[in-house]
């Protein structure tokens, strides 16, 4: 039976194993891609362990790190040795007193794991035992080549045209998809139509054909026209590059007509199927309809992904994409985190993608068709099935007038015309929702912290010119008062120039409270927020780093744990191996942690765009939001984005931490956990030191009067 135990688990992990192996992915492939010339991570350890790194079990050059440990595990050696005599072979004595060979719950297992735990205590050659050199050997080999497979395997995707997350398509390619599709419907129900109906005789009417290619498509029969789809006409000059160069559109032109190639062939298979399965259900009740709206949606999504490949590969759009696969493939994972805004980005959807969807035609049934009741038919049942389609589009989606969706649908705008009742409610929720920054104007889904970003830039621009108009204008009424202009002023009951600067000084309070507001939230939206993936990646590191030492110190403690070692699962070997498994698995983790950040900001921050107006409108329904009351909106606008990038970005530091728990490890303490607070807080203490500028006036602290307290705090 304890034989057992181990026979499934090699046949779960061998299962596990399946699909890694079917992905090419094994031992020699893992190994190769830790070996990277310029790899940051190994250039990181060599730096600090010296070269046996590179070659854990071969002799290399003595460090002084490897020369200490030397010394340590000499000691350690010495202690094993009097434990081995004191304690096992007095385990030993006593049972051969009671007449067995081992004692009671000890089996042969025992003599051998204390035979592992010496051997692996021994110094080798460069002062490294054997389980210092299996922990360098976890983290140099499987820990660093496999993130760096992860990593080299989303930068080929990204170059390949794909983006962190579905993107929404535009409503012009899906509007063109359905216009294909029904194109086709309209071809087949004709023709089954006209079959049926001069299935006895010859027929008069000719049946609907499609003709064309090459990205132009006209299906009719002579007579009466079900539809045309066609690429539009690329105008003199094509896209302008940053230079206002011409660029050549060849390989684009050339991908939108492979991709309405796709897409008609894709469509009319579907339409085909469609009106066979609708006769079938009508005249024999078997058959299931396909799902229409998901066939339509999911041809536009390819045909987008399509053109999207072509765009990226002009020079103009792909310079930071490749120099991103470049410094990625080069470095290793651990410049990963540097790249973010460029991930971010990655094969956003552009104007020309949805400015080169199809241009179609609908039906035009004045001609021969027959009696056309099959035709009706059919298209009735579409649009009852689109109209209740279970079709689910990415979040931040634009609905399309004609979506299934948008059939049963009301326009939630609708709701807000008797919620905002202030301009001063839209023109807040238009700051703080706005597509900002962003390269599509078709699409909602925005990724906050690169709008943040942009908002914070465009703050700290209104708060320097109204810093500048200010001071200007009041240099100038300074100046004004004191000259002939100021002199005459004074001589007439009006002095212009006067009081224009008691005015300005009067305000300088509220004028400087909300500028240094501004120059607070500007730096914290410009600066901080975009840092913060980038702060976290680094605590993340370091925290590879330290672990990566805390193994190598504590691989003799490992090996000692192993003299008079007991084979239940309270073993003080477990946590070696967990330990071990933790140094192979924390830089993929790593990685996966980045992606998993860098996408739940995004559905996050399209939520936060989706329902914002709506508190908005709902908390201030009979309230006239004034300026302040907008800043103050905004301000919890920019710390709700603030926190949630801040606390979804821990995941690049704290996942492997969470995911070595489940193996029963403990969570190791972070020597840079309060790093990404610590700047926070210079920011905040700048903030509040602002208010200290020469200059300015400090108000002074009601609590150090007693006698003059109004209860609040």
């Amino acid at each position: 039976m304890k034989l057992l135990k181990p026979l499934q688990a090699a046949a779960l992990l061998c299962a596990v194993s399946c699909p890694a192996f079917a992905a090419d992915v094994d031992y020699q492939t893992i190994s190769d891609a830790a070996q990277k010339t310029g790899d940051l991570s190994r250039q990181a350890l060599v730096m600090i362990f010296g070269d046996v790194v590179l070659s854990p079990f071969q002799p290399g050059q003595p460090t002084l790190i490897g020369s200490l440990f030397a010394m340590l595990n000499g000691v350690l050696c010495t202690v094993a040795l009097v434990w081995f005599l004191v304690v096992t072979l007095k385990s030993l004595y006593q049972g051969g007193q009671e007449g067995q060979v081992f004692r009671s719950g000890r089996t042969m297992l025992h003599p051998v794991m204390s035979f592992a735990g010496f051997i692996t205590l021994i110094p080798t050659a460069s002062g490294w035992s054997l389980s210092q050199l299996v922990m360098l050997w976890a983290a140099s080999t499987m820990g660093i080549g496999g993130a760096n497979q992860l990593t080299d395997k989303a930068a080929d995707m990204i170059s390949s045209g794909m983006s962190l997350v579905v993107p929404p398509t535009a409503p012009a390619t899906r509007s063109a998809a359905r216009a294909v599709f029904e194109m086709n419907l309209c071809k087949y129900a004709t023709n089954r139509e006209l079959a049926m109906l001069y299935q006895d005789g010859q027929a008069r009417t000719l049946p609907m054909e499609t003709r064309g290619g090459n990205g132009s498509y006209l299906t009719d029969n002579g007579s009466a026209r079900c539809g045309s789809a066609r690429i539009p006409k690329t105008s003199e000059g094509g896209l302008e590059g940053s230079l206002a160069s011409p660029v050549n559109t060849d390989n684009v032109t050339a991908a939108e007509r492979q991709a309405l190639d796709t897409l008609q062939s894709t469509l009319d298979a579907a339409a085909g199927a469609f009106v066979d399965t609708y006769l079938s259900r009508r005249d024999q009740d078997t058959g299931t309809l396909a799902d229409a709206e998901t066939l339509i949606q999911t041809a536009a999504a390819t045909y987008e992904h399509t053109v999207n490949q072509a765009l990226n590969q002009l020079n103009y759009h792909a310079a930071l994409q490749s120099q991103l696969t470049t410094q990625l493939k080069a470095r290793g994972w651990l410049s990963l985190g540097a790249w973010y805004h460029t991930f971010a980005t990655a094969n956003s959807k552009t104007n020309a993608v949805a400015n080169a969807s199809p241009i179609t035609t609908g039906p035009g049934l004045q001609g021969e068709t027959g009696t056309g009741d099959l035709y009706h038919q059919v298209f009735a049942a579409y649009r009852a099935q689109v109209q209740n389609s279970p079709y689910t589009a990415p979040l931040g989606s634009q609905t399309s007038p004609d979506d299934g969706a948008a059939l049963s649908a009301t326009d939630p705008d609708a709701v807000f015309v008797g919620l905002f009742r202030s301009p001063i409610q839209r023109l807040t929720n238009f700051f703080a929702t706005s597509k900002i920054g962003t390269y599509g104007d078709f699409s909602d889904q925005v990724n906050p912290l690169i709008k943040m970003q942009t908002i914070g830039d465009y703050t700290l621009g209104v708060a320097e010119s109204a810093l500048t108009a200010y001071s200007l204008t009041l240099a100038a009424a300074s100046t004004a008062d004191n000259s002939v202009l100021g002199a005459i002023g004074k001589l007439t009951f009006i002095n212009l120039p006067a009081v224009v600067k008691d005015v300005l000084t009067e305000l300088s309070p509220p004028f400087y409270f909300l500028l240094l507001l501004l120059f607070a939230i500007g730096f914290s939206l410009a600066v901080f927020l975009p840092a913060v993936p980038f702060l976290y990646w680094m605590v993340g590191v370091f925290n590879w780093l330290v672990s990566v030492m805390v193994g190598c110190a504590a691989g003799p403690m490992w090996s000692a744990t192993h003299l008079g070692a007991e084979e239940d699962r309270g073993s003080r070997s477990a946590y070696g191996y967990i330990f071990l498994i933790d140094m192979m698995l924390r830089p993929s983790l790593m990685v996966l942690g980045f992606f998993f950040a860098s996408m739940a900001v995004m559905a996050g921050g399209t939520l936060l765009d989706l329902l914002f107006g709506s508190a908005l409108a709902n908390a201030n329904a009979d309230s006239i939001i004034g300026l302040f009351k907008m800043i103050g909106w905004l301000m919890i606008y920019a710390r709700i984005a603030t926190f949630g990038v801040t606390r979804v970005f821990g995941l690049q530091a704290m996942l492997a931490d969470h995911v070595i728990t489940f193996l029963g490890g403990a969570r190791m303490a972070g020597i840079m956990g309060g790093m990404v607070d610590d700047v926070k807080g210079m920011f905040v203490q700048a903030g509040s030191d602002s208010r200290k500028t020469p200059g300015l006036q400090d108000a002074p602290n009601r609590d150090l009067q007693p006698g003059n307290q109004d209860g609040v705090r």
